[in-house]
């Protein structure tokens, strides 16, 4: 293997180029003192004394001391691949605690609260954004204690108009047969619904979307916005089973 390529392997195990090429000069010696490494390998004798330093750090280079002088002496490859591979150990445990952290906290649930009315109306915009399918449980009656037929039908107009599908569970009350007329006129070919059994009651507004859920209290004009993966397919399959129940 030329000199060339063991110092990119040198490279690869951390060290610079001109430590690498003392390194390897120092292999072919027993051992050499700072003015022979320096003729050696063409480094100038006031940068030598950085790289040796390097080497001597990462375990690369022994010192020799012989009477009053100082030689150095290459460690052998062996050990330095021991060394460098329990390194590499200790780095990998890191990383896995690194990643730990890392997975912490893109899995973590991100949470957005809303108040009032025009904020209330910037989840729904948000929705609309979705290319995909968008579930929800629907209580028109508390919808419209705060919102006009008029609110619901630029709503719903704008689901005709986006590339979306929507799955909507309706609370069973007075106000449905107007949803439904408003939802014909409109187009009802990429919405689907139906009626929750009397039961069921709700003053909730459920949608799930992307990775989101946002339950909207229609009542006192508030609502959470849960960013999580996890959280939006758990509602999913609670929604898929009260569809397939309804």
């Amino acid at each position: 293997m030329e000199n060339a390529s063991l110092i990119e392997t040198l490279k690869e195990m951390g060290l610079t180029g001109k430590a690498g090429a003392i390194y390897l000069s120092l292999l072919g010696k027993r051992k050499m003192t700072l003015s022979e490494i320096s003729r050696e390998t063409s480094v100038k004798r006031a940068t030598c004394y950085e790289h040796v330093d390097e080497l001597l750090g990462k375990d690369f280079v022994i010192r020799v001391p012989v009477g009053k002088r100082t030689f150095y002496s290459a460690v052998d490859p062996q050990k330095v691949f021991t060394t460098f591979r329990r390194r590499i150990s200790k780095i990998e445990g890191s990383i896995l605690q690194m990643s730990a952290v890392h997975e912490h906290a893109v899995n973590r649930p991100h949470i957005t609260y809303y108040e009032g009315k025009r904020q209330i109306k910037t989840i729904y915009d948000d929705l609309l954004k979705t290319v995909g399918d968008v579930y929800s449980i629907f209580p028109a009656a508390s919808f419209f204690e705060n919102f006009t037929e008029a609110d619901y039908d630029e709503f719903d107009k704008s689901i005709s108009n986006y590339a979306l599908k929507s799955r909507d569970l309706f609370v069973r009350d007075k106000h449905y047969k107007k949803i439904k007329e408003i939802r014909d006129r409109n187009g009802p070919v990429n919405k689907l619904d139906k009626r929750l059994p009397p039961w069921f009651t709700c003053n909730v507004d459920v949608l799930i979307y992307s990775e989101k859920v946002a339950l909207i209290s229609l009542r006192d004009l508030s609502a959470i916005v849960i960013e999580n993966k996890d959280i939006a397919d758990l509602f999913r399959n609670m929604h898929s089973f009260m569809w397939k129940e309804s």
